[in-house]
This record gives structure tokens, sequence and C-alpha cells, in this order.
């Protein structure tokens, strides 16, 4: 019982570890990319919502430094369409964070970035007897968001394997929740304005390449 305690402990000892690393390079005084940012409020000029998997992290994946990127990341990056709904009745967090960044720090970039092998996209994509077996409270009725990403005609089904069907159910889903965020009022208008931009990308894990939604041709195109 002893050595498995010490086993569960390795992985927030490893993070203790790394806080000590991280004082030790960025609070001092002659950092100056943490003295540009520790002394003044944030101003961020890209909003990326990613997933919540732990293998894709956008600050690394972009190479951004610190106060670059507000970054919201949750179960298959989805973005819910506009609900106000009542103080009582819902939980808005993903809601909340595009507020913030549209109406407070006035970002001109959002990107809605999904990936390779996404567990949430996996659930959508399971045959009805295994997803009733494996019900979740919150998982279903968040993924039920991108649901529609995950039908697919007969015509479909013959002309694709199992792996492309959910290749490309990933990327719907990113398009679904693009259309999401201009369901938001706020960021209608300034999409309208100009001040705006929102971009879908789709990260391949396997391969490590990076792929940007064309608005005019209507595909992903792999970043060079």
């Amino acid at each position: 019982m002893k050595q498995k305690k010490e086993s569960i402990m390795d992985a927030y000892n490893q993070l203790i570890s790394g806080y000590r690393e991280f004082r030790t390079h960025y609070l001092k005084d002659e950092n100056q990319e943490w003295l540009k940012v520790s002394g003044k409020k944030q101003d961020p000029k890209v909003m990326m919502v990613a997933c919540s998997d732990s293998r894709v992290h956008p600050a690394i994946l972009t190479r951004s430094s610190l106060g670059e990127l507000f970054m919201v990341r949750n179960v298959a990056n989805v973005v819910p369409p506009f609900d106000e709904g009542s103080d009582d009745s819902e939980y808005h967090g993903t809601s909340a964070a595009i507020e913030y960044a549209i109406k407070h720090l006035q970002v001109e970039h959002i990107i809605v970035m999904g990936h390779s092998g996404c567990g949430g996209i996996g659930s959508l994509m399971m045959p009805p007897a295994k997803e009733k077996a494996e019900e979740y409270s919150f998982i279903r009725p968040w993924m039920n968001i991108v649901k529609a990403a995950s039908e697919f005609t007969e015509e479909e089904k013959a002309v694709m394997n199992e792996t492309s069907r959910i290749s490309v159910c990933e990327k719907r889903a990113i398009l679904i929740s693009l259309d999401n965020l201009v369901t938001f009022p706020w960021i209608k208008e300034a999409i309208k304005l100009g001040i705006l931009q929102l971009h879908g990308w789709d990260f391949d894990i396997k391969s490590g390449n990076l792929s940007e939604y064309n608005w005019q041709e209507k595909i992903f195109e792999e970043i060079s």
C-alpha cells in the first residue's frame, strides 16, 4: 500500500518540481518576459477554444508567450449556441469566457481548435449499445451540442471507413462551433465591423500537422 501511495504522488510531485523551475526561470528581475506581463493588465489579441486533451496544448503548439493567448479548454472544444437562460437554470462557463474576451479584452481573433483522436468526438461515434453502457451525466448533454457532426448519410457510409468518418466528424464539430459563435449578437456585430475574425483549426496529433479552415473553398487546408 505504501508503494502505491508513492506512485500516486509521482505525478503531483512532478508538478511541484516544475513550479520550482518556473520560479527559478521566471521570477527574476532580469526576466523581461515576466516583467512585461506581471505589472499590467492582460491584453491578448487571440482567444483559443481548445480541447481539454492533455496531448494538445495551444501555447506550446503555437510557441505563444505569456499574455498572448486567452484560452478556454473543454471537452471537444465545443462552443454552445447563444442562450442567455436564467440566473439559476444553467451554467455558462464557455459562454462567459467568450463574452469576457469580446466585451472586455476585445480580442481580434477567435480560434476553435480541434484535434485527432478526440475522446468527446469518439463518444458521438459510439454504437448505441456501447453508448448506453458508458452513459455519462455531463458529457452526453454537452456533446449533443455538436451531435449533427456525427450524422452520415448511407451514401457517405458506403465510401468512408470508420477512421475517415471520425476525422470528418471532428472537422464538422469545429464548423458547428464556429457557426454557434456567430449566434452571439456581439460577435456577429464585431465581425460585421471588421474587428473580429473567426478561425477553425484541426491538429493531427500523430503527424503534428495543423490544418486551417478555408472559408472560401470550404475545406481544411494543411498549414505548411
